[in-house]
């Protein structure tokens, strides 16, 4: 049987066939723009099919009701439509009986209207890895679209092409079937890069690799390490918050050259054994823990998996000879040390060779003197807050067990810069004030931020969704959050629901005036509530921005 004869036994007429085409090319195209979240979802949970498919669940199935209400009202459109044409004009000959799939276009390009004037904060990236799962992604499209007009065509009636409105809400098990079906080629390529990386640095004979964990602080940890230690030796960090086994990887590979003499990698992890993975593919010789706390709590479970995924680093450092450093001005920090003998405890109280005293911080930076053998040194940093001062302790216990003189550290934290979004200071147009920490606080962040806050005049605003990924913890440590803003801030702007409710009733409760604590839908809106309220010279903290899987 040839094709012709297939799409006769099928169609009334040529037409029928043209349409058949046309109508499944078009919906192809919309399915692939309606689907965007959903890949950009999978990219952001780090294509880990569990952290995947527990978005659904933390945001209430919300994408998915959506493009229920998407297949619904496209199905009910054409099915009344086509009922209603079908007493005008019998049979599919008429190119009017096709008048209803102009709502299902309709409806699709205004959803994909509204999904892309979101916010998003980080959109799809279409890195190698996502194109090749896009291509699976749209032929499997494809294909459901086909399927769905050839039952439609060949068992029904002037509603035969309702049937297409089913592809929308398939389109979460097209992107599963995607995954499913790369996954095989992706861990190949996957373990093909790790591979190489291996082999790279093993080759490198003179390179020491310094590995940097914790809960908080893991950024501006190997950005201060790395400005002071470059007063000596060449370095090489992994960019931005490169910290995965893919990202070290790429650093290893692209940006690592013979002539550098440190590695510092910086190691994230959402669950157990992420840790000991990064290790066992680097092979770092000294390491950091910068702190412990709920971050991640989540994904995670417990603070106790937390804490010995963060000992991950500390066992291997310590089964291999290394030196282990560990920030023990946390609680859970100092539990982690008392199992590790021989690490190194640093901390404000006075632990470890280098000792810093005399801090004094204001809106624009911080001045202390180190200590080192007696010896001292005053100290400047562009950097705000305490606890960037801790940090700056801890790379300084590193950098002078590795050699650098007192002077060479001094030097190097004179250089220190701001990162971006984190307690980075910004003019406005307006002229007050912006504090930019918006990128994923912390608990031990945000009361920082708020320490940092209260160091400048003027009325003080905080723009905040609050805290995230905090499992069980989530409400109280929000509630403690709104606690920590209400002795110091004039105004605080919730731009999420999902933590007003806490940080509500922690405001309230420390005696804020309700009046003072405003709601808005997205960050756009509360910089119009801002505007509306503040003045040349006030200040305002943006603390925390969630990431698109939020919305």
């Amino acid at each position: 049987m040839n094709f012709s004869m297939i799409a006769s036994s099928i169609f009334d007429t040529s037409l029928d066939f043209i349409m058949f085409t046309i109508i499944m090319v078009i919906s192809s195209i919309l399915m692939i723009f309606v689907g965007y979240r959903l890949l950009q979802i999978l990219q952001l949970t780090g294509y880990k099919l569990k952290s995947f498919l527990k978005w659904f669940k933390e945001t209430k199935f919300s994408y998915v009701s959506r493009l229920f209400m998407l297949s619904f009202l496209s199905f009910l459109a054409m099915v009344v439509t086509g009922v209603l044409l079908g007493d005008f004009f019998t049979g599919k000959t008429y190119i009017f009986s096709y008048i209803g799939i102009t709502f299902y276009i309709l409806f699709s390009c205004l959803f994909i209207v509204n999904l892309f004037n979101a916010k998003q904060k980080s959109p799809l990236k279409y890195t190698k890895r996502m194109t090749r799962l896009v291509v699976v992604y749209v032929a499997i499209v494809a294909f459901v679209t086909w399927l769905a007009e050839y039952i439609g065509f060949k068992y029904f009636d002037f509603v035969s092409y309702a049937f297409i409105a089913i592809v929308p809400i398939m389109l979460p098990l097209v992107v599963l079937f995607a995954y499913f079906i790369t996954y095989p080629l992706e861990k190949i390529i996957s373990n093909t890069y790790i591979s190489k990386a291996k082999k790279k640095l093993k080759s490198l004979k003179n390179i020491k690799v310094i590995g940097i964990t914790g809960s908080y602080g893991k950024t501006s940890v190997k950005n201060i390490l790395s400005t002071i230690l470059s007063e000596k030796f060449k370095i090489c960090p992994t960019p931005a918050s490169y910290n995965t086994p893919l990202g070290l990887a790429k650093t290893v590979l692209l940006n690592l050259e013979e002539k550098d003499e440190i590695f510092i990698a910086e190691m994230g992890a959402r669950q157990q054994n992420d840790i000991m993975e990064l290790c066992n593919m680097v092979r770092p010789t000294v390491g950091l823990i910068t702190g412990v706390g709920n971050q991640h709590l989540l994904t995670f479970g417990s603070v106790e998996n937390i804490i010995k995924t963060k000992a991950e680093l500390a066992e291997f450092i310590q089964n291999n000879g290394g030196e282990i450093y560990i920030n023990t001005d946390g609680i859970n920090a100092k539990k982690l040390a008392e199992s590790y003998k021989s690490s190194k405890r640093v901390s404000l109280e006075g632990d470890g060779k280098v000792k810093i005293s005399n801090i004094k911080t204001t809106k624009d930076g911080s001045t202390f003197e180190i200590e080192i053998d007696g010896k001292l040194q005053k100290c400047k940093t562009i950097l705000l807050g305490e606890h960037n001062i801790s940090n700056i302790l801890l790379a300084a216990n590193v950098a002078c067990d590795l050699g650098l003189s007192l002077e060479e550290i001094a030097a190097g934290i004179e250089k220190l810069h701001t990162v971006p979004h984190r307690l980075e200071i910004i003019k406005s147009s307006a002229k007050y004030t912006i504090i930019d920490n918006s990128y994923n606080s912390s608990v031990q962040g945000s009361e920082a931020s708020i320490k940092v806050l209260s160091t400048f005049s003027g009325k003080k605003f905080v723009i905040t969704p609050g805290l995230v990924e905090l499992g069980k913890q989530q409400f109280n440590c929000n509630f403690e959050f709104g606690r920590t803003m209400a002795p110091v801030c004039d105004y605080v702007i919730i731009d999420s629901l999902i933590n007003f409710d806490a940080i509500k009733a922690g405001l309230i409760f420390a005696g804020f005036d309700e009046e003072h604590i405003l709601q808005a839908g997205s960050l756009s809106q509360a910089v119009k509530v801002l505007n509306s309220l503040a003045e040349a010279d006030d200040v305002v903290l943006f603390e925390n921005d969630l990431p698109d899987n939020y919305f």
